[in-house]
């Protein structure tokens, strides 16, 4: 299971969606997750990507 949290984004101090497995302390794509109160329409490219990775791989989700 994949859960959003909003984070830094790994080339600026812009907050974006990353995906998150379920129990983990950091996203797809190493960012550290925070504690951010705060809202936006931006996602990380590269947490994004991998997740359409995994998706593709039958029985490993």
């Amino acid at each position: 299971m994949y859960e959003m949290h909003i984070g830094t984004a790994a080339t600026d101090s812009d907050l974006v969606w990353h995906v998150v497995a379920q129990h983990q302390s950091a996203a797809l794509c190493g960012q550290p997750l925070g504690d951010q109160a705060a809202d936006t329409d931006r996602h990380c490219l590269s947490c994004m990507t991998m997740f359409q990775e995994l998706m593709r791989r039958p029985g490993q989700s």
